[in-house]
């Protein structure tokens, strides 16, 4: 038993190096008043609260959540039924097929982003095909970045729940004299719920939560929430507001993690 649990010790050190002490640091920073050249004493204030009421704030904040969750929505009607295809896909390429999905995730994300951002320019590539794109600044152009970057998050977790069914709960249904719409929307569908709840949030998420994309593909006239965090650390060093903001989003993160482990107490879509 020791000997095991001297094999948890790189990652207890990794958890608390890079996971705890910076979220730690984090909060510390949201609930005092820090001086950055630490010429007084801390003061400790929810004071940061109050950035909320902020019309700059806000506009970000719902800017955020108008792209996150028409991504999302987008991400969910077409990756469930290709998630659905490939589930019950008979073929020698099937995990090819899924590779083709996975593959994108493993490039690197600014470098994608700056790809979309060369083809929605006037002049691109595209020319060539007699195709002109003027999408900077504009909704199409956050929409489709974003649907690229976390489409994958979506159509993953509810493959892994749907290639897992049991076929034998199919078969009793179609036996019982469902039809296949019937047996979709009251056997399939209730047991591919797992997949769904993650993949929805793994996609809301990050698509919130993002920086690069709507600073790239906005032109400067889209402001997210993550560009306030980023210029609040990088630009103003405001750092209170940065870390304020930081932690509502992280609390938000925590009650979705929630919701995924209440309908999916065993984990499989996280894996």
């Amino acid at each position: 038993m020791h000997r095991l649990r001297a094999y948890v010790i790189p990652y207890r050190v990794w958890m608390t190096t890079l996971i705890i002490l910076p979220s730690l640091m984090i909060l510390f920073l949201a609930i005092t008043d820090f001086d950055l050249y630490l010429k007084g004493p801390f003061v400790f204030t929810l004071e940061g609260l109050r950035v909320f009421t902020e019309s700059t704030i806000q506009i970000a904040l719902m800017n955020s959540i108008k792209y996150s969750l028409l991504t999302t929505i987008i991400a969910l009607l077409i990756g469930y039924p290709a998630a659905y295809y490939l589930a019950n896909l008979k073929s020698a390429y099937k995990t090819f097929f899924v590779a083709l999905i996975i593959i994108p995730v493993w490039s690197n994300m600014l470098l994608r982003i700056i790809a979309w951002e060369k083809l929605f320019f006037p002049i691109s590539i595209l020319n060539n095909f007699g195709i002109s794109l003027d999408w900077i600044g504009s909704d199409k152009a956050i929409v489709v970045g974003m649907l690229s970057m976390y489409f994958p998050f979506m159509i993953l977790p509810i493959y892994s729940v749907l290639v897992k069914l049991d076929q034998h709960l199919i078969e009793a249904a179609r036996d019982l004299g469902a039809n296949g719409f019937d047996t979709f929307v009251k056997v399939i569908l209730p047991l591919s719920l797992p997949g769904i709840v993650s993949g929805v949030i793994m996609t809301l998420l990050p698509a919130m939560t993002t920086f690069a994309l709507p600073e790239r593909l906005g032109g400067g006239k889209v402001l997210l929430i993550g560009n306030i965090i980023e210029d609040a650390f990088m630009k103003t060093g405001n750092l209170q507001m940065g870390s304020i903001i930081s932690v509502v989003l992280m609390i938000i993160i925590l009650i979705l993690f929630k919701g995924i482990m209440t309908v999916d107490k065993e984990g499989e879509t996280l894996l």
